[in-house]
């Protein structure tokens, strides 16, 4: 729970400086997801198969981004598998920051942990470069590539050889991206985010089935009023969350303006 405490604190921290900013914009969001496994979980840490239904499960969150005239930053939680036992429940979080050097470009930084009561925890730091110019009134594209550090708290692979995970990881490069538009006066927008992790540490390669791995989710989203949304996402990895091969999973939200 404490680490992750640390990315929203960090999060509320990173609002306030610089003292002066020039606030541009803002969101909140609370939520509640249904998981579906659609393919590629079969082998997910050696005993969750497609057929089992085991890891379907309810997600509670809340989320949060906001622009300054220095940058921008984004924060969720999330409580995992409400359906299931407590043993088996996990949590997550995730901090990211744009700031402005020169122009668009900007220093960026996220943080991703997660604690996992089944399986191994795990947290992900990547400091690097970001570009915040490739948007417009109705779409925006962010990209950012950095150096990736990680931390496990079990270095255990699928076949139960321990491993070495900790530390240098090689390299990750992303994106964040959306778009709005409207369909007989009714408002949508699709979302894209993106992970690619490039020359993974040996230990980490045996772990997630590869040097390189992907991870993202598409998703579209509906306004049913100005405060209730909903939406479905596809979520979709390569040599990630423990499988070898490719992946994926449904996403069904139902979720709160705030």
């Amino acid at each position: 729970m404490r680490k992750s405490l640390l990315a929203l604190t960090a999060l509320a921290a990173t609002a306030a400086l610089p003292a002066q900013a020039e606030y541009q914009y803002g969101f909140a969001n609370v939520y509640g997801d249904y998981l579906t496994w659609t393919n590629g979980t079969e082998g997910f840490n050696s005993d969750v198969k497609v057929s089992d239904n085991r890891d379907d499960h309810i997600t509670l969150g809340a989320e949060g981004g906001a622009g300054f005239d220095w940058g921008e930053i984004y924060g969720f939680y999330e409580y995992e598998k409400l359906n299931m036992a407590s043993t088996d429940r996990s949590q997550a979080a995730k901090f990211s920051i744009h700031y402005k050097v020169v122009g668009d470009f900007t220093a960026y930084a996220q943080i991703y942990n997660i604690i996992d009561n089944k399986f191994d925890s795990e947290q992900n730091r990547v400091i690097g470069v970001g570009y915040t110019g490739l948007t417009g009134d109705n779409f925006w594209f962010k990209p950012f590539a950095g150096i990736h550090d990680v931390s496990a708290a079990d270095n255990v692979d699928a076949n139960g050889k321990v491993t070495d995970a900790n530390g240098f990881n090689g390299y990750m490069v992303g994106w964040n991206a959306g778009f709005t538009f409207e369909v007989a006066g009714q408002p949508f927008m699709v979302t894209n985010w993106h992970e690619t992790e490039l020359a993974r540490n040996d230990g980490y390669t045996l772990n997630q089935n590869g040097s390189t791995g992907h991870n993202g989710a598409v998703g579209i989203w509906y306004d049913i009023t100005d405060t209730f949304y909903t939406g479905v996402q596809y979520r979709y990895f390569y040599n990630k969350l423990g499988v070898d091969g490719y992946g994926d999973a449904a996403i069904f939200r139902i979720g709160m303006h705030l």
